[in-house]
């Protein structure tokens, strides 16, 4: 039986965690290793057990954490193959050991115990971003974030998926009237930015995902209110869901970790 849960999610810090109870994944490591293992004492989890970290992009919300834990344990990082050519400065000042940095293209398959997953691309000002697609048994797992675009291919996966971790950025009006210079409203609401909370549903909607649970994710601080989300959410679907705020986190049976 897989347990999955989101330890973080938001501009502080981002990771989400899948574990077979021998095998444990991350999807992104934006955390100290202190935090990372109080976090994944929450759920019954040892550092130890980590077998693995899969990389979305490399904005230090999401891998600023990845060069410690690689060091701590000897664990691959796994990275889409853009990801590493384009910027191998900022690949380089993580710090992963040699041989532990694993390259792999779209699609490509990568079996770590009892877990398959590929990557797929994503649209963000981050060279060879992606999302991740999580195969385990007949449970499929889809964590889409960080894109300011959605694809044919993305909505045909999250068609498939039983578990989604969709990014709801920003709320458009929030964003619009909001504090930010006039550059970074472009930049986040452009097509290499986020989603926002229209975007997201729409893609729910459009791609019609018919799974378990959608926990939406990644949400701003400034531009986003998780009520104004949460109303959104219920007008359109009847899928069960969780918006994830920030500095908690969350497990499967949908209980607020403070």
């Amino acid at each position: 039986m897989v347990r999955y849960a989101v330890l973080g999610s938001g501009s502080n810090g981002n990771s989400y965690l899948f574990t077979d109870g021998t095998v444990s994944l991350l999807i992104d490591q934006g955390y100290s290793v202190i935090e990372l293992t109080r976090r994944l004492q929450r759920f019954s989890v040892p550092l130890s057990s980590v077998q693995a970290v899969f990389l979305t992009h490399l904005h230090p919300d999401h891998a600023r954490g990845v060069g410690v834990l690689s060091r701590r344990l000897p664990i691959p990082v796994y990275a889409h193959d853009a990801m590493v050519s384009e910027q191998s400065l900022l690949m380089e000042k993580l710090g992963i050991p040699m041989g532990r940095l694993q390259t792999v293209c779209t699609s490509e398959l990568v079996e770590v115990g009892s877990f398959s997953l590929f990557c797929f691309e994503t649209s963000h000002d981050s060279g060879g971003s992606v999302g991740w697609y999580i195969m385990h048994q007949n449970t499929h797992y889809m964590v889409l974030t960080d894109t300011g675009v959605t694809s044919e291919q993305q909505m045909l996966l999250a068609g498939d998926a039983n578990i989604l971790f969709l990014e709801a950025n920003y709320d458009e009006q929030m964003l619009k009237t909001g504090p930010y210079p006039a550059m970074l409203k472009r930049r986040i609401s452009g097509d290499q930015g986020h989603l926002s909370n229209e975007q997201a549903l729409q893609f729910l909607c459009t791609s019609g995902f018919k799974g378990e649970h959608v926990y939406f994710i990644h949400l701003s601080e400034c531009n986003n209110d998780p009520a104004i989300l949460e109303k959104a959410v219920q007008s359109k679907t009847d899928l069960p869901f969780t918006v994830c705020r920030k500095n908690q986190w969350y497990g499967p049976i949908n209980e607020v970790q403070v």
